[in-house]
């Protein structure tokens, strides 16, 4: 029934209700046995995978449908939401029931999470033999869940005994556990692709209880080690399989790692190790980081088997970290397989937050907290799509919502005139990546009987395919003699009954309607996007593989200096940002800025997705700059701000710069003005000319070094000094002459860049020195 639903959304949201549900069952399902109720049928995790559709997706390698890892990977996720502290209960809302029965309708045994989550990981056991075509998300999930399972119970230590103090369930799912790790290593040969070979190896070697192994011969096949040793050979002499099935660099450094841990923990398994790594180190397929790693690994090998007698040689401690993941490295970006990952590992992360930690809702916080201004939503604004003469006036604004990709324009029709209208139609057509639901080309409201100056409102939703810039076209059809009566005016009760029954059959004529085409309602491109947190390390990781870019200059001007400005912190933020105010209010996640101060200058960085999982970068760099043209003493700056915008796919930036000032209008609101490159360049030339006219003329004003009468100076240094300054001289004639020889010399040697870092050394300094003397006075 689930996996019917369309709408992904819809669909994440229902998993994650059953999901969360089936994992309360089992917890009071076990709780109630413990009491000494007989236990319930059909209240354990594996009911869910009863139906034949979904066993038969789970048990098989290939699958059409992604649902089957929406699930596992639902489950698994609910599964860490169960391990987390409850939440606070810091308001009064009401919280979910079944958070509120486990948090007070239990006791301490319903609250253990690791018993459903034991048998997550025994139900979703086939999820690791899936080919799912370069996917790994929901794999990542579940062998995530198992290591972490294997650490709480330390099952590298074997099965706790109760002589030990451990309880008949922790031995009970002790043993489970050794149980699945020995059905996971017999089915590593079944496993499709190296990528998945070498995560499940990490899962099993840091975890695996290699002492409790004791095989019938050295050989033995069925022996997990042995096992375990030629999945191992198999990862590290793998130079056929295609970038979807591996990622040779993570997998052989996964497995050498491997290698450095099960050898130093057994000491066979240290000498079927030993020879595995040196006939790699001897192959050409490995690089010389790898062999220097080998080299590494075989001496800690033989360093712990020549200290037998040391326990502890070479032995660390299981971390339970699962260091794997779809999104870990940049090369993996451009994947269609990884982007995939990223837009289900996003749909699920939503939909159990929603459902787990909720936001507490408005009428919560305002009770809580009082009013606060933030809290408050701006609504949309209304645009006029008629002119002052028409006889109907038409307003719009839309509503967006991201989550199923629609967008409604709600309309006002007011009729101007001063007569009745009795039918009037409004037809919108479509332009860009817009379509209606049903199919059709256009949709047509019929509104009948507007009255003079009432407004009547209608809606049409519409459906976003893609991101582009789109508009609705709307079109007014008024019929100003539908309805009037016929000529014949007699009164109907002085007629004939057959007469009369015709006269009110005769429908009346529409007549020729007048046709007001309105002002197209362009849908800004920044409401096809979402914002999208981000730490400023993992933006700065994924800006330089972002593939597509473009740029554009703007500008806008603000009141006062920009020293003033950048000191002055007014209403909590520099009066120079005036001009990107709207920026708070779109769809962009802030993730950082900085405030050059010496320059009054900034650079913001911005995040934000695509409705359709694109990613969306954009840092804004901006430097002030004295306006020459000053009114009435008013002091003006003109901030320059260049937009630089890299995305996860051309066609993004392609319809950004397809319309440079359409996107900054629907970024601030008209408040930024663009620069085409031409005038940027030829703004930048005449600003260098201008300070280099300007560092001649301090240059020429500089008075010579005039010679002081010195009394106290002896007549023979007075001459060497002299002496001196003769070579000198002649030096900087021959100088003089060589650069004539040479060709045209400005008056200085420095270039305009020299010129330009020194001014900012300089002004940085300045600033410097006036902010110690800030502090200085604080203190006093």
């Amino acid at each position: 029934m689930v996996r019917n639903l369309r709408a992904e959304s819809d669909r994440m949201h229902a998993l994650a209700c059953i999901c969360r549900t089936a994992l309360c069952v089992d917890l009071f399902a076990k709780e109630s046995v413990r009491r000494g109720q007989k236990p319930v049928a059909a209240t354990d995790i594996a009911s869910l995978f009863e139906d034949a559709r979904i066993k038969d997706d789970l048990n098989s390698v290939t699958s059409k449908s992604l649902f089957r890892e929406e699930l596992v990977a639902m489950l698994v996720e609910s599964c860490f939401q169960l391990s987390l502290p409850l939440p606070e209960q810091k308001n009064s809302g009401m919280e979910s029931r079944v958070i509120g029965a486990l948090a007070y309708g239990t006791g301490y045994g319903a609250l253990n999470w690791t018993e459903p989550a034991l048998e997550v990981v025994e139900v979703c056991r086939p999820c690791v033999k899936w080919d799912c075509d370069g996917r790994t998300y929901a794999i990542d999930c579940y062998l995530k869940l198992l290591v972490r399972l294997c650490h709480i119970y330390d099952t590298r230590g074997g099965v706790k005994r109760v002589k030990d103090g451990a309880s008949q369930d922790q031995i009970l799912n002790e043993t489970r556990l050794q149980n699945l790790q020995r059905e996971l290593v017999r089915g590593l040969q079944e496993v499709s692709t190296p990528r998945i070979t070498a995560r499940l190896l990490w899962a099993i070697s840091e975890h695996i209880d290699l002492e409790g192994l004791d095989p019938l011969l050295a050989d033995d096949p069925e022996d997990q080690l042995n096992i375990i040793v030629s999945n191992i050979h198999k990862v590290l002499f793998n130079i056929d399989s295609s970038a979807s099935t591996t990622n040779r660099l993570q997998d052989v450094q996964a497995v050498l790692l491997c290698a450095q841990r099960l050898g130093s923990r057994n000491a066979r398994a240290g000498q079927l190790l030993s020879k595995e790594l040196e006939e790699f180190r001897s192959n050409p397929s490995a690089d010389s980081v790898n062999k220097h790693q080998c080299r590494i690994i075989l001496q800690r090998i033989k360093y712990v088997s020549s200290h037998s007698d040391d326990k502890w040689a070479g032995v660390s401690e299981t971390r339970g970290d699962y260091p794997f993941s779809h999104h870990k490295l940049t090369v993996q970006f451009y994947d269609t397989s990884a982007a995939q990952d990223r837009k289900l590992e996003g749909l699920i992360h939503k939909a159990i937050l929603e459902l787990w930690r909720p936001d507490p809702n408005e009428l919560t916080l305002l009770l809580t907290k009082g009013i606060d201004p933030s809290l408050i939503k701006v609504p949309p604004s209304a645009f006029t799509l008629t002119g002052s003469s028409d006889p109907c006036y038409v307003e719009g604004y839309h509503l967006a919502d991201p989550n199923d990709g629609r967008v409604t324009l709600h309309l006002k029709v007011l009729n101007l005139t001063e007569i009745e209208l009795n039918r009037v139609d409004i037809r919108v057509g479509l332009s860009g990546g817009l379509y209606f639901m049903d199919g059709s080309p256009q949709a047509v409201r019929q509104l009948r009987d507007l009255n003079s100056q009432e407004p009547v409102l209608c809606s049409v939703t519409v459906g976003v395919s893609h991101f582009e810039r789109c508009a609705l076209w709307v079109q007014v059809l008024y019929y100003p003699f539908h309805g009037t009566p016929a000529d014949y005016e007699g009164d109907y009760s002085e007629e004939d009954p057959q007469v009369m029954r015709q006269k009110k059959s005769l429908r009346p004529e529409i007549g020729e309607p007048v046709i007001l085409r309105c002002q197209p309602y362009k849908i800004p491109l920044t409401e096809l996007l979402m914002p999208h947190k981000i730490s400023p390390v993992e933006y700065f990781r994924l800006w330089p593989s972002l593939p597509a870019i473009v740029e554009s200059t703007g500008t806008y001007t603000y009141e006062g200096s920009g020293f003033k400005a950048t000191a002055a912190q007014q209403y909590g933020e520099s009066p120079f940002l005036s001009g990107l105010k709207s920026l708070s209010s779109k769809p962009f996640h802030k993730v950082c800025s900085h405030i050059i101060r010496t320059v009054a200058g900034f650079q913001l960085c911005y995040a934000a997705k695509t409705w359709y999982g694109g990613f969306v970068g954009m840092m804004i760099f901006g430097a002030s700059e004295v306006s020459r043209n000053v009114d009435l003493g008013d002091e003006t700056t003109t901030m320059i701000c260049k937009f630089v915008v890299r995305a996860s796919d051309a066609s993004i930036t392609k319809e950004i710069g397809s319309d440079l000032q359409g996107w900054m209008d629907d970024l601030t609101d008209g408040s930024v003005h663009y620069m085409p490159e031409d005038e940027v360049k030829e703004a930048a030339a005449e600003r260098l000319r201008i300070s280099m006219e300007r560092i001649a003329l301090l240059k020429a004003a500089q008075p010579r070094n005039t010679k002081s009468p010195k009394p106290d100076v002896d007549e023979d240094e007075e001459e060497e000094e002299e002496k001196e300054e003769d070579e000198e001289g002649k030096e900087i004639e021959g100088k003089v002459k060589e650069k004539k020889i040479k060709g045209p010399s400005t008056l200085f040697k420095l270039t305009a860049e020299e010129v330009e870092s020194r001014a900012l050394q300089a002004a940085v300094l300045q600033e410097w020195h006036e902010l110690c003397k800030d502090r200085k006075t604080k203190v006093n």
